[in-house]
């Protein structure tokens, strides 16, 4: 088995890097990549060189107003990193999380949402305005969680999505995609769309086919993804070329999905993965 899309405690996992690394060793589970949320701060923490690891990252970014997340495999860390401090400076986050804030509270005031108007954000991490206002609303207005009952819908089918009327425009606050794509380049890296099947309006509008020409590759196998669906879209990146990735997206336990992929030898054999060095190719 391989994996090539984990989260440790770096980001917004529950597995430090040495009970991640542990896990990996006793599944058997090679080649991997940990791949946290818009740095590669765990490959600061262990020699990577040692294992065998594709350094890699994930990093939000938007298309066409949705939040979408490309994978970036084989990456410098060091020029990921750099670009990740000085991008989420802790001034920049705290502009960005208060501009998110005031959207969120306008869109639910539009709407006639109950929140409390001297409501305020305590501390400025990733993230914290949409998950804050988040539980407002749902502790002020019995029925919102019939519209979206974790906080995964409310950011993925309501703050992402343009067809609902929750959508926020996050675009000027993450690196545009095709500036995203150049940072994983400029990192030696290569680019993959992750876990597309997360994404309606990408999906619906076939988006993939504007795209896909400045893609490296898509990752297929996904838990999201059926896996019908997965060989179709694993058809489509032969047909265009495109190299073809997966992973668990293991973040914790309780999600219930473990860690580790595993594919029949004929598709393992493919061309689609010659992305991946063939010391660690042969592991698969």
């Amino acid at each position: 088995m391989f994996d090539f899309h984990l989260h440790t405690t770096k980001s917004d996992g529950v597995l430090s890097i040495e009970e991640m690394l542990d896990t990996l060793h006793l599944s058997s589970i090679q080649p991997f990549s940990i791949t946290d949320h818009n740095h590669a701060l765990a490959y600061e923490c262990f020699d990577y060189t040692q294992f065998p690891c594709i350094p890699g990252t994930e990093i939000a970014t938007s298309y066409k107003g949705e939040i979408v997340e490309l994978l970036g495999y084989g990456i410098n860390p060091s020029v990921i990193n750099a670009w990740y401090k000085d991008f989420y400076s802790e001034q920049n986050l705290e502009r960005i999380e208060k501009l998110l804030f005031n959207r969120i509270q306008e869109c639910a005031r539009r709407q006639g949402y109950l929140f409390d108007n001297t409501l305020s954000l305590n501390s400025f991490e990733k993230g914290i305005s949409k998950k804050v206002m988040y539980q407002e609303l749902v502790d002020k207005n019995p029925m919102f969680v019939s519209y979206f009952p974790t906080y995964k819908a409310f950011f993925r089918q309501g703050l992402s999505n343009p067809d609902s009327p929750f959508f926020i425009n996050e675009g000027d606050t993450y690196l545009s995609f095709d500036e995203t794509i150049d940072l994983i380049h400029r990192a030696g890296g290569k680019a993959f769309l992750a876990h597309i099947f997360e994404y309606d309006a990408f999906r619906k509008n076939h988006y993939i086919d504007e795209v896909k020409d400045k893609l490296d590759g898509m990752e297929c196998f996904h838990p999201s993804i059926p896996m019908r669906e997965s060989v179709k879209l694993f058809h489509y990146c032969e047909e265009n070329e495109l190299y073809v990735s997966g992973g668990s997206d293991f973040h914790k336990p309780e999600r219930h999905i473990p860690m580790g992929v595993h594919l029949d030898e004929t598709l393992l054999c493919s061309s689609r993965f010659d992305w991946i060095p063939e010391s660690l190719r042969n592991l698969l």
